[in-house]
């Protein structure tokens, strides 16, 4: 470490060198403690982002009590609000099994009531599961001799009975409901059959029935894919997932009845090729900005959650009141967006648009104007690196009419909720088991979670569902699949 001294001898000896010197020697200190305070800011800004005014997930947050929040608050009370439909157990009018609790003497006297007749009876039910058993069906086939030609002649078995002892489809079906429903490790899964049913089945038995059921649904998924291909409007987003000892990216396309999951190497445009929804989509496709999305030929919108927790980061990290307004503005919008489709509107009028259009772009150029493009340095190659901020304006000058999508097509929705709630289920599993073994488990994850989601969104029962594609019958949507 350089000390006092030393420190004012090198001063002395740049000042003896002349004014000149002396200048130099200011401007490269200036520069240096330039680029040092920006930095600083960019460090203190990267440990301040949280789920709070970034796409960072709740839960890498720290313990922190966020004083603000971007939903605005609502004026109803907490709980149930008055008026409202509740939900309770009903009786039903055909109980399974009627217990009668006697009466055997008068409370009163003590004498013996067994032989009067009962006068009334008070009832209270309840409602619970038997105790699970395994049920073993034998199946036997008939072998007949014809008394006229003598010929043997035998009855067929059942085509799901190929073996001489085997399990039935419903315990497979729970358990691949356990394990990819409600993504149990398979350890577990297997300990809960245990538990429940009083049967032991192998980890390889149940990854074997997971092979199964992904073959089983093979129809189903080409049809997914067909369908969300097809549609007006959809949801896409990726996420990256551990495979073994590498990176995977996990894709989706989702609509609100249909949920496509498929996985790649790669997160860009490569992927969004291999995997041929986007190449033929023709449709609004709801996404982050993610710039592999434009190289496509079809409309964008943008989510504007992710636009929201920017602009709550640069206000509250930068100071940019500018960000606040076009915060509030964009939710004002939504709102008046989602009063005009309760009354029955398909867009707003032409004049709220264009007030709305000018408010935008007013706040941003005030932005711009305070962020302004920094250039590079004359002594320095390459373009200079802009601030956050100023990316971020960039962004929403270049795709205002994505952002703003929402606003002049009422199908195009305000946020891609959608899409990281069909990825979510995703991250849960990885965190219970920490990664995907290979990349079979994860395309047999992606065709059998596909599946179940959809089911999910179409109103069906997902163990009824799952059963229903061992016997060799899946959810298919027949119309855009026969297309």
């Amino acid at each position: 470490m350089i000390t006092i001294e030393q420190r004012r001898k090198l001063a002395s000896d740049i000042y003896d060198q002349g004014r000149e010197a002396v200048v130099d020697h200011i401007v490269k200190l200036e520069l240096k403690i330039e680029s040092m305070e920006d930095r600083l800011q960019r460090i203190e800004a990267l440990l301040n982002q949280n789920s709070h005014n970034s796409s960072l997930p709740p839960s890498s947050d720290k313990f922190t009590k966020f004083s603000k929040n971007s939903r605005p608050k609502s004026k109803r009370a907490p709980g149930g609000q008055t008026g409202h439909a509740g939900s309770t157990l009903t009786r039903s009018a055909t109980p399974d099994v009627v217990v009668i609790h006697a009466v055997h003497e008068c409370t009163e006297c003590g004498r013996s009531l067994k032989k009067v007749t009962t006068t009334e009876y008070q009832s209270r039910q309840v409602m619970d599961i038997p105790p699970i058993n395994l049920t073993v069906t034998e199946h036997r086939v008939e072998n007949k001799s014809c008394p006229h030609c003598g010929e043997s002649t035998q009855a067929a078995f059942p085509a799901s009975v190929t073996k001489a002892v085997q399990y039935g489809v419903n315990l497979k079906s729970f358990a691949v409901y356990l394990m990819q429903y409600q993504l149990l490790a398979s350890k577990r899964a297997s300990e809960a059959i245990k538990d429940l049913v009083g049967c032991t089945i192998s980890e390889g038995s149940l990854f074997n029935w997971a092979i199964e059921f992904s073959a089983a649904t093979d129809v189903s998924y080409a049809s997914i894919k067909d369908h969300v291909a097809a549609a007006a409007v959809i949801h896409t987003d990726e996420t990256g997932i551990a495979c073994d000892t590498h990176l995977e990216w996990l894709h989706v396309a989702s609509t609100n009845d249909a949920t496509f999951l498929a996985a790649h190497p790669k997160r860009g445009s490569v992927a969004m090729n291999a995997i041929g929804i986007l190449p033929r989509f023709k449709g609004t496709a709801i996404h982050d900005m993610w710039s592999s999305y434009f190289k496509f030929d079809f409309k964008h919108g943008i989510c504007n959650a992710h636009i929201i927790r920017e602009l709550t980061f640069a206000y509250e990290e930068y100071k940019q009141r500018w960000a606040h307004k076009l915060k509030r503005l964009l939710l004002k919008i939504h709102d008046t967006v989602e009063r005009s489709r309760l009354k029955g509107k398909n867009s707003l009028d032409v004049r709220t648009l264009h007030r709305y259009i000018e408010q935008y772009e007013s706040l941003v150029r005030n932005g711009m104007k305070k962020n302004p493009w920094l250039r590079g340095s004359p002594h320095k190659r390459g373009r200079k690196k802009q601030s956050k901020v100023r990316n971020l304006l960039d962004r929403l000058h270049d795709f205002q009419e994505s952002v703003l999508a929402f606003m002049v097509d009422f199908s195009v929705p305000f946020t891609n909720n959608l899409a990281e709630r069909d990825l979510r289920m995703t991250k849960v599993k990885v965190k219970i088991s920490g990664c995907f073994r290979s990349q079979v488990g994860v395309k047999i994850y992606c065709r059998i979670r596909s599946y179940l989601s959809t089911v999910r969104k179409n109103g069906l029962v997902a163990f009824d569902a799952i059963a229903s594609a061992f016997n060799h019958q899946p959810f298919i949507f027949k119309q855009n699949y026969a297309e």
